[in-house]
């Protein structure tokens, strides 16, 4: 599976003993539940050194930083969240296709809200490697979209109008802020709030379909 190159480098420690990836993935969880308790913002290293039963230089012996805990834990699920882009590769509107998309990423947002919504916030410029990789993954997205709208237009299946790249960050802003807040939702206001989002991007990309 390809990563996006370069945004994390240096974060992960490679060829640890099987105690310490048993440790580094204690940090990880422990961070994982947290954040569903606090923002990360609020969250320190010694909140979760406590959590995990370690002491600080264990920590720092893994992770320099709270921040590039987060950014591992980003990089885990911008990995299922680009599993999820079947879409995006296809030709024409693809109702169906779309549906499962969102479905498929709305299950990811469910599952981490707490982590996703730090890339929503645009939590902590001063950790260059991190905000880097959410820039990353927000560009792997609407680059994609954008292809698609642009592919879809010269075959004569989409209008004219706004600049693709342009159209493709609106509909990023505009999932993603759907997704959030579709993520403590029910099955059934979950359910009714992808047919909407579905229609809605069809919509901005297609115009009105019959």
């Amino acid at each position: 599976m390809n990563r996006t190159a370069g945004t994390t480098e240096g974060l992960r420690r490679r060829g640890a003993q099987s105690k310490g990836d048993q440790r580094e993935a204690q940090i990880l969880e422990a961070t994982r539940q947290l954040l569903t308790e606090k923002p990360m913002a609020k969250l320190t290293v010694d909140d979760i050194t406590h959590a995990t039963g370690i002491s600080r230089t264990s920590f720092y012996f893994y992770f320099p930083s709270k921040q590039a805990v987060l950014a591992r834990l980003m990089e885990d699920v911008s990995d299922r969240y680009a599993e999820t882009h079947v879409w995006l590769p296809s030709t024409g509107p693809q109702r169906e296709l779309l549906r499962t998309q969102l479905a498929g990423t709305a299950e990811v947002w469910h599952g981490n809200a707490a982590i996703l919504v730090c890339s929503l916030e645009g939590y902590d410029n001063s950790y260059p490697p991190l905000t880097e990789f959410i820039a990353a993954i927000h560009t792997r997205f609407t680059s994609a979209l954008a292809a698609k709208i642009e592919r879809d237009r010269a075959a004569g299946l989409a209008p004219a109008g706004i600049d693709a790249a342009t159209l493709a960050e609106l509909i990023s802003l505009m999932r993603d802020g759907r997704l959030s807040q579709l993520s403590a939702a029910s099955e059934s206001e979950v359910s009714q709030g992808l047919d909407d989002l579905t229609e809605a991007i069809l919509r901005l990309i297609y115009g009105r379909l019959d």
